[in-house]
């Protein structure tokens, strides 16, 4: 298997990983709105996770576009390869 190929899988992975871990975080988001906390615990603890959150979408959305960019040139470059060895 060429290092391309390995370099792609391993980018995928992540990728997935980083999906996993934005879905573990949003997940144990709370969403509704604490108008009356005392201790602003609760509030602190949303704007926290708001902002987990932003920065793995944020990370999130680049690798998967360097990651399409990424398989889409290497998917030219085997088409290129393999048509030009293709004997005439």
């Amino acid at each position: 298997m060429p290092a391309s190929m390995i370099v792609l899988i391993a980018m995928t992975v992540i990728v997935a990983i980083l999906a996993v871990y934005r879905w573990i975080v949003g997940h144990n988001e709370d969403d509704f709105l604490h108008i009356e906390d005392p201790t602003g615990a609760l509030i602190a603890n949303q704007k926290n996770t708001v902002r987990v959150l932003s920065r793995v979408d944020h990370l999130g959305i680049g690798l998967t576009v360097a990651t399409a960019l990424y398989g889409l040139a290497l998917l030219g470059v085997f088409l290129y390869t393999g048509l030009n060895s293709v004997p005439k």
